[in-house]
C-alpha cells in the first residue's frame, strides 16, 4: 500500500481530510480529481484510437498519463507510491490487444457473414461489450493491485503467475468445448464451413476476450485466497468496473443507426470510454489514500508502532534480487506491445530502463543504503514513465503530422508505414525527449547528486500542465481536420480548471506548514 515519506506534509493533508465535511471531501477527493483524470483520459483514449497508434501500444498513452497524475497527487499528500505509476501505466496497455469493432454492428442487430448481413440479438453485442470492457481493464487493475500489495513472498508470486494462467486455459478450452455459448448464430451452422473474414474475426475476438476475462477471474481468486485486499479491490474497481463503463460508452455508436453522417460516433465512444476509465482510477486512488490513513496516525507514524525507530535497510543482496525481478517485468511489459510490428522499438525502450536499474543495483552492492535506493528507483520509474508517454505519443503523431505538413502523400503512409520523411520527423520530435531522459536519469544516479533534495510543487505542476497541452495538440492533429477536435480543447479546459483548483487547495495546505521537509523527488 501507499507509505508516508513526508510526515509533516502528510499530517497537514490528513488533518484537512479528517476535518472536512462530507461535501468538501467529495469535491476535493473525488469530483475535482475525477474531472482531471476523466478529461485527460478522454483525450488520451481517443488519441490511442487514432491513426498512428496500434491498440496495445497506443493504450500506453492514457495509461502513462493516469500514472503520472497518480504519482503527483500522492506526492502532494506526502505519500509514496514506488513502482505504482510504472506498472499502472504499462498494465492497462495489455488490454489494448483485445478487439471489439464488430460489436458496434451487433448492438444494432447486424451480423456480417461473408457478403451478407443477417440478424443478431442486440443483447449479444451488449454482453460482449461488457466482457471486452472487463478484459480491457483487467490487466491494469491486476498489476496495480500487485504493485500496491505488501505480499511479496515467492509463494505469493507463484500463485499469482500460475493460477490466472490455469483459469485462462480453462476459459479458452470452454470456448472450444461449447462454441454455441460464445459465437452468435452458431445454430445456423455458419461456423461449420470456411469462415471468411467476418466469422474468423468473431471466433478470434470472442475467444481472446473470454480467455482474458477467465485470466482476470483467476487473479481475483488467487488474491482472495491470499487475503490480498489491495489486489481484490483494484481488480474489482478497474476490471469489473470497466465492464459497464465500456458498454455504456458504446451507446454513442447507436448514432450510426439514426444519424450515420452527422458525427464520428466511434470517436465519441472513445472519448466516453477514456473518461469512464479515468473515473475508476480516481476511485482506486481514493481508496488507497483512505487505506493509508487507516494504517497511520495523524502525524504519519504507523499504527503498529506509534514511535518507530528508523526501519533497518534491506540486505543489499535481497534488495537486488527483488528489483531485478521488477526490472525484468517492466522490460517485458514495454516489449510486449511492440513484439508483433516493431520489436526493436520495444527492446530499445525497455533496455534504457534496464541499464539504469543495473547501475542502481551496482551502487547498492557498493554500499548504497537500500532505503535510499528504493527512493531512487521511484524517481527513475517516474522519469521513465514520462519518457515512454512522450515517445509513444510522438511516435503515433508523426503519422498524421507528416500529412498535415504535406511531407508525404496519404497513400504512402498508414500507422505501420515509415517512409523516410516520417522517420526524420519522428527523430526530430523525440531527440530532445531522449536527451532530457538521459540527463535526468544520470543526474538521479550520479553518486554525488543522488541524495534527496528539497523540491517544490510548482515545477512539477507546470511540467504536468505542459504534458496536458502536448497531449491535446497531438489529439487535435491526429484527427485533423475533423470538427470533433473542438471537444479535445473542451476537455483540456476542464482538466486545467480542475488541476488548478486542486493545486490551489493543496498549496494552501502546504503553506500552513512551519518547516519544509526533504523530499526524495525533484
Amino acid at each position: 500500500m501507499l507509505s508516508v515519506v513526508h510526515r509533516q506534509r502528510y499530517a497537514k493533508h490528513r488533518g484537512v481530510r479528517d476535518s472536512q465535511s462530507a461535501r468538501a471531501a467529495r469535491v476535493h477527493e473525488l469530483i475535482l480529481p475525477g474531472m482531471l483524470f476523466g478529461s485527460l483520459g478522454a483525450i488520451a483514449w481517443a488519441v490511442r484510437g487514432s491513426n498512428g497508434w496500434g491498440g496495445i501500444d497506443g493504450t500506453i498513452v492514457p495509461g502513462m498519463m493516469w500514472a503520472i497524475l497518480w504519482f503527483y497527487i500522492c506526492w502532494r499528500k506526502g505519500l509514496a507510491c514506488y513502482g505504482v505509476p510504472l506498472f499502472l501505466g504499462l498494465g492497462i496497455a495489455l488490454g489494448g490487444e483485445l478487439g471489439y469493432g464488430q460489436y458496434v454492428s451487433w448492438i444494432r442487430g447486424l451480423f456480417n457473414v461473408g457478403d451478407e448481413v443477417i440478424h443478431v440479438s442486440r443483447r449479444q453485442g451488449w454482453l460482449w461489450f461488457f466482457l471486452c470492457g472487463i478484459g480491457w481493464g483487467a490487466p491494469g487493475g491486476v498489476l496495480l493491485g500487485w504493485a500496491l500489495s505488501q505480499k511479496t513472498s515467492w509463494s505469493v508470486w507463484l500463485g499469482r503467475l500460475t493460477i490466472p494462467c490455469i483459469t485462462a486455459w480453462l476459459g479458452w478450452s470452454l470456448v472450444h468445448w461449447y462454441p454455441a455459448l460464445f459465437f452468435p448464430n452458431h445454430d445456423l451452422g455458419i461456423y461449420a464451413t470456411e469462415l471468411g473474414r467476418h466469422l474468423d474475426r468473431t471466433v478470434y475476438t470472442n475467444t481472446q476476450n473470454f480467455t482474458l476475462v477467465a485470466w482476470w477471474i483467476g487473479a481475483v481468486l488467487v488474491a482472495a485466497i491470499q487475503r490480498d485486499k489491495a489486489s481484490v479491490v483494484m481488480c474489482a474497481i478497474i476490471g469489473a468496473g470497466f465492464g459497464p463503463g465500456f458498454s455504456v460508452a458504446a451507446i454513442w455508436c447507436l448514432g450510426y443507426e439514426y444519424a450515420p453522417a452527422y458525427i464520428d460516433w466511434w470517436k465519441m465512444w472513445e472519448l466516453q470510454s477514456g473518461f469512464n476509465l479515468g473515473l475508476l482510477y480516481v476511485l482506486a486512488l481514493y481508496w488507497c489514500v483512505r487505506q493509508a490513513d487507516k494504517a497511520h496516525t495523524g502525524d504519519g507514524a504507523p499504527l503498529d508502532a506509534p514511535l518507530p525507530e528508523p526501519s533497518p535497510p534491506v540486505e543489499p543482496r535481497v534488495w537486488c534480487v527483488q528489483y531485478l525481478a521488477v526490472t525484468l517485468a517492466a522490460f517485458l511489459l514495454v516489449l510486449i506491445p511492440y513484439l508483433e510490428r516493431s520489436p526493436k522499438t520495444g527492446f530499445a525502450m525497455g533496455l534504457l530502463f534496464v541499464v539504469f536499474m543495473f547501475w542502481l543495483m551496482f551502487q547498492v552492492t557498493r554500499g548504497l543504503d537500500t532505503r535510499l535506493a528504493t527512493e531512487l528507483y521511484g524517481r527513475l520509474s517516474l522519469i521513465f514513465c514520462v519518457f515512454v508517454f512522450l515517445l509513444v505519443t510522438f511516435r503515433g503523431a508523426s503519422s498524421t503530422l507528416g500529412l498535415v505538413l504535406e511531407l508525404y502523400p496519404p497513400e504512402s503512409v498508414e500507422q505501420y508505414s515509415w517512409p523516410p520523411r516520417r522517420t526524420m520527423l519522428f527523430l526530430l520530435m523525440v531527440s530532445g525527449v531522449v536527451i532530457w531522459t538521459l540527463y535526468q536519469m544520470v543526474r538521479t544516479l550520479w553518486p554525488a547528486g543522488n541524495q534527496p533534495r528539497d523540491s517544490r510543487a510548482a515545477g512539477l505542476a507546470e511540467r504536468i500542465t505542459d504534458m496536458m497541452s502536448v497531449l491535446t495538440v497531438v489529439g487535435a492533429v491526429s484527427i485533423w481536420p475533423s470538427k470533433i477536435g473542438i471537444l479535445y480543447v473542451g476537455f483540456l479546459g476542464v482538466a486545467l480548471w480542475a488541476f488548478n483548483r486542486m493545486n490551489r487547495k493543496m498549496d494552501s495546505i502546504d503553506l500552513s506548514q512551519t518547516k519544509e521537509g526533504t523530499d526524495p523527488f525533484v
